[in-house]
């Protein structure tokens, strides 16, 4: 980070000093002395003024110059006292003091560097950070990591605004959250939950003890208790009877490391290493390790740099090989060294209790590095946290702390509004710490109130604070994904001893953000029964946020519901990922390969027909739940692209078009056929559906139809004629859908020309044609106030909606067979030559955004969550997204790791432009001073007495400088 000069300083300095010099002539010894000491004050006096949001290393390096300024004055006074002001040519006097004090002020400006963090919310500049993926930003166990470091490296909130509560009736303290959801606990269920709170699943588990804590052994595999199970059905997949992740009742905290693929727990006064290389099948038992003084309670286990950390209720701390579980050393401390500690490059560190002093061990020899104990009645307690090179932790004396790392000096301590009966952990993110600060509560007589506050993580400084708590100790907040997830509660004045339930929850798990995430469906193929084609909101570039492959070119449609994206895949298999990491969630695997797009309704995916059955599936597990056959396998041939019928959902029933020349009609809830109408030819479209009525088109013999039924009974209410249009290669099929709006219907023929169709008569309104245009036309028109978008041949056009006439149109150059979609003025289009395009509808379809896929794609681009998903003919689901978040509390560099801060000093172009004219006027300074005393060499007594005087001046400018 680089630091500015600040010209007034510079400006004000330079007045001052010619000032002086001035007045120099005519005073005293005395009266000069007391000038130049004013002079240096009123110049510490403005840049201390200026500078005063400095961190504690400018502050050493303010004190120090402050201190030359003195020594300065100090050694000036020696000369005048011994030599005397007349010893002294008064012009040399004033043009060396003037080149000194210029010199000074360019040292006194150097302290404007920054050497490790900004120390002032004030002072911090709002800076956009690019984070990419927030899922990838997740909090795999309880206290964050294995390390225990309670640190985020991805965005967090600033503002204190609640996104939602999901209701959990029975909810535990801890909060886990990977592969796109959260995870918590009752005493008897494990509840998952995505990111806009909807429970997708909740499973009951057998529990060996009273706080369950879920932990994540990577994408396929949690443990819970003696349990494992899939992290996106909650199916478990094997139970132990002799592995356990939760061992104690109270207060401790074991920990999965993914580096060493091991579990380790404590067991009474043992510390148990467990492998987990093959978390398909229950852990075996590596070691098994014997900690003096162990007990039942309160002692975790902390993981980091290959060693093991134990904790004690006897007066040492040890550390383990991680991998033997062999006593590398143990330390004597002055306390029990209980509760949590953390892992942070090379240290370990803990918080004594009885002896109220934060410990940081030397993590290979065990030697203490420092220690620090504040002035107060208190003890530290659950555990700490760490990043930015500074370790916080809170204290039962109601203050938060932050100790410099490196060497165990207090950087700043919060004071809540009174005594904690029971300290928790902080949570580190984005440059903030989050804690509860203050508990309702009584210790020591006095009484304190709750208070949940995000503090700036440099300096201390209250961002925003809440009369609430985190149901500390059992800290239930966790940063991921960019938010804040917190569990509010309450501890009592005592603890119950009889149940060990001494906290009360309001049964609800919180996420708190600066910006709700878009929270939006996309239900079936063109987003709605009526085919609007439409989102609220997309990606206004192409941040590539996650692909998934599958084992097949996908060319059906993503469907997106409730945060869970549907894709079907020419391997045969529907799959459900995760929308915001990709993740698999389950797939179901049909007889035949897949090209229409799914449809999901009421917890419940509907899938094709290209096998010639429609599936009814559980949307959260995949299973089956009915099949009905509607004969859509016959052999066909295709002209072009190969496109099928999509189901679409509206009251209850679900509509498919079938190369069987049907439109079916079926019951959501069993699949029994309600009605099914005949048509003159195979049905490729997908129906719209709207105001009770079911359109279509049809591929009939001599000419198209497009379609109007009644959607309860299947009558047919109205049909018109598509004529072809004809190429030299031939085909007639008719593989655009129709859209519903505006009372009129959209609809395609095979090639070149759209009809626009009064919904009640069935009668053209106008009709488009560009005879140019020969290629076959595969899309769904977008009708958006009063325009409609179409692909015309290699363009994405917009028409007139009441007219049909052009509007603007744009080249891309690339064959499109594929259906547009719109957002908030943007059109985004997938091409047959691997181009991704973001248009602006708003401006003649000026091209915003471009990305170029590995192979063709022929499924339409669908719009959720602000996200863009598409499938593509490389066998890969893409996401699309564009995550940029403001930050107003800056970590220190955001070019180095985020645990590790910068300490470089980056000087800007303006001060070491400042500083080269103050030395070149201090230069010019020192010439004419030199030519003086050469021209007053003739007088040889004067010549001595310059001599002597300069000899002085020598040591006078070595010793300040």
């Amino acid at each position: 980070m680089s630091s500015k000069i600040h010209p007034q300083i510079l400006f004000v300095n330079f007045m001052f000093y010619f000032n002086v010099s001035f007045q120099l002539k005519k005073d005293c010894a005395v009266s000069l002395v007391f000038v130049f000491r004013r002079v240096l004050a009123r110049l510490c006096y403005l840049e201390l003024k200026l500078l005063k949001s400095r961190s504690s290393v400018s502050f050493i390096v303010e004190s120090t110059i402050y201190q030359y300024h003195e020594q300065g004055v100090n050694l000036f006074q020696t000369i005048i006292q011994k030599v005397g002001v007349n010893g002294i040519h008064k012009r040399i006097l004033v043009m060396i003091i003037l080149a000194l004090l210029l010199v000074s002020s360019v040292f006194t400006s150097l302290s404007t560097l920054h050497t490790i963090d900004t120390n002032s919310v004030s002072a911090q500049v709002t800076t956009n950070t690019t984070y990419g993926n927030l899922s990838q930003y997740e909090w795999p166990e309880f206290q964050g990591d294995s390390s225990f470091s309670r640190f985020s490296a991805g965005p967090a909130p600033d503002t204190s605004n609640v996104v939602w509560k999901a209701n959990i009736t029975g909810i535990l303290p801890y909060i886990a959250a990977f592969d796109g959801m959260i995870f918590v606990c009752t005493n008897t269920s494990v509840v998952a939950l995505n990111q806009q709170g909807i429970i997708m699943w909740e499973k009951v588990v057998p529990m060996n003890g009273t706080w369950p804590i879920v932990y994540k052994i990577d994408d396929s595999h949690l443990v819970i208790e003696g349990n494992c199970l899939d992290p996106q059905t909650g199916n478990i997949l094997w139970t132990s009877t002799q592995f356990s992740a939760d061992t104690a009742v109270l207060f401790v905290a074991n920990v999965y490391s993914p580096e060493e693929k091991m579990f380790y727990t404590k067991e009474d006064s043992y510390i148990l290493g467990w492998n987990f290389s093959n978390p398909s099948v229950p852990p075996t038992l590596v070691w098994r390790t014997y900690i003096p003084g162990g007990g039942s309670t309160g002692s975790g286990v902390t993981y980091g740099g290959g060693e093991i950390f134990p904790g004690s209720f006897l007066f040492h701390q040890m550390a383990l090989n991680a991998t033997s579980g062999q006593v590398l050393w143990d330390t004597p401390t002055k306390g029990p060294m209980i509760f949590s500690g953390s892992y942070y490059q090379g240290r370990f560190l803990r918080g004594g209790t009885d002896d109220n002093t934060l410990y940081c061990f030397n993590a290979t020899n065990g030697d203490f590095l420092w220690t620090f104990t504040p002035k107060t009645n208190g003890y530290f307690t659950i555990g700490t946290a760490v990043a930015y090179g500074m370790v916080y932790a809170l204290n039962k004396d109601g203050n938060l702390y932050c100790v410099d790392i490196s060497t165990g000096n207090l950087v700043w301590q919060y004071k809540g509004p009174g005594p904690l009966i029971f300290p928790g952990n902080p949570t580190i993110a984005d440059g903030k710490v989050y804690a509860t600060t203050g508990q309702n509560a009584s210790y020591n007589g006095e009484i304190a109130s709750s208070q949940f506050a995000c503090l700036n993580a440099y300096t201390g400084q209250v961002i925003w604070a809440l009369p609430m708590e985190a149901l500390a100790p059992k800290e239930s907040v966790a940063v991921a994904y960019g938010n804040l997830y917190i569990i509010p509660g309450d501890v009592t004045k005592a603890v119950d001893t009889i149940s060990g339930n001494e906290y009360s929850t309001v049964n609800q798990l919180w996420e708190m953000g600066t910006n709700a995430s878009s929270v939006s469906n996309w239900s079936n193929f063109r987003a709605d029964p009526t085919h609007s084609s439409t989102a609220l909101s997309g990606p206004s570039n192409l941040t590539l946020a996650w692909k998934f492959e599958t084992n097949g070119s996908v060319v059906s449609s993503p469907t997106i519901v409730d945060g869970i994206v549907y894709v079907g895949s020419q391997d045969k298999n529907i799959y459900a990922l995760g929308a915001w990491s990709g993740s698999l969630i389950w797939k179901f695997t049909t007889q035949d390969t897949i090209e229409s797009s799914p449809a999901v309704a009421n917890g419940k995916v509907y899938t094709g027909g290209d096998d010639g059955y429609v599936y009814c599936l559980d949307a959260n597990t995949g299973a089956l739940l009915w099949q009905t056959f509607v004969n859509g396998d016959l052999p066909y041939t295709f002209a072009t692209v190969v496109l099928k019928s999509s189901p679409v959902v509206s009251g209850g029933i679900v509509y498919i078009g079938s190369l069987d020349g049907y439109m079916y009609a079926l019951d959501a809830n069993t699949g029994n056929i309600i009605w099914k109408t005949q048509t003159g030819g195979p049905i490729e479209s997908s129906p719209a559906v709207s105001d009770g009525a079911v359109y279509f088109t049809s591929q009939e013999p001599t000419a198209g139809a497009l379609y109007k039924l009644d959607a309860n009974t299947g009558a047919v209410i109205w049909k018109q004629t598509i004529p072809y249009e004809y190429q030299f290669i031939g085909g007639t099929e008719l593989l655009g859908s129709p859209s519903i709006a505006d009372g009129m219907v959209f609809a395609s023929s095979n090639l070149r020309t759209y009809y626009a169709v009064n919904a009640i008569t069935g009668n053209v309104i106008w009709n488009f044609t560009d005879p140019n245009a020969s290629e076959f036309i595969s899309s769904s028109p977008i009708y958006v106030n009063g325009q409609l978008f179409i692909i015309d041949k290699f363009n994405v056009a917009c028409l007139d909606a009441t007219t049909g006439h052009m509007i603007w149109t744009f080249y891309t150059g690339d064959e499109l067979y594929i259906s547009p979609s719109y957002a908030d003025g943007k059109i985004y289009v997938v091409t047959s030559q691997r181009d991704l395009y973001i248009l602006d509808a708003t401006n003649n379809g000026t091209k915003l955004a471009t990305y170029v896929t590995p192979s063709t794609s022929w499924s339409s681009p669908s719009l959720a969550n602000g996200m863009l998903y598409v499938g593509c003919n490389d066998w890969n689901v893409y996401c699309f997204s564009n995550y940029v978040t403001s930050q107003t509390s800056n970590p220190p560099s955001t070019k180095t790791s985020t645990n590790n801060p910068s300490h470089n000093i980056t000087i800007a172009p303006d001060l070491i432009m400042a500083i080269a004219a103050v030395i070149a006027a201090a230069v010019i300074v020192v010439i004419v001073a030199v030519s003086i005393v050469i021209r007053k060499r003739s007088k040889k007594s004067k010549i001595d007495s310059v001599n002597t005087n300069v000899f002085h001046l020598k040591n006078f400018s070595y010793q300040l400088w």
